[in-house]
């Protein structure tokens, strides 16, 4: 058996090869990771509920047209988007639980001041388009290191 396995190996050593496949392990030729210290970014994460008070929800068409017309023009280099599902007590006490979306900017450190107005006014146009009591922020002190 291991005659049979020491044969398979040749034959596929000899026709990789022929094929002109490195012979070095994969992985070889990435390089770890590096971190530019000159680049430094903000992170800021908005959660964004998708229930709307008093009944109906915001719907996939709404929050597409909302992406493209209140949050790309602001952040028209990037953000991440994830779905969640988040719960919510309400004024009235009522706990709610519902689908939600989570954006994630990251922005450079010289352009903290300007970032974090407009991502202000995209909570604030959320809030009133869709009647929201708030949309939660979270601002990391810290800045973020880019690694490549």
């Amino acid at each position: 058996m291991m005659r049979v396995r020491a044969l398979l190996f040749a034959l596929l050593l000899a026709a990789s090869t022929a094929a002109g496949i490195p012979e070095r392990p994969i992985g070889d030729d990435i390089a770890a990771p590096r971190s530019i210290a000159a680049d430094k970014y903000y992170r800021t994460e908005l959660y964004f509920g998708r229930s709307i008070p008093n009944g109906g929800t915001v719907s996939d068409e709404e929050w597409r047209t909302f992406l493209a017309e209140v949050v790309t023009p602001r952040f028209p280099d990037g953000f991440t988007i994830m779905d969640a599902t988040g719960q919510y007590r309400e004024k009235n006490g009522t706990i709610d639980r519902e689908h939600s979306e989570v954006l994630v900017f990251l922005y450079p450190v010289n352009k903290r001041t300007a970032s974090r107005r407009k991502i202000e006014e995209i909570r604030r146009a959320y809030v009133k388009q869709f009647k929201q009591e708030s949309v939660l922020r979270v601002d990391y002190p810290m800045p973020v290191k880019v690694t490549f």
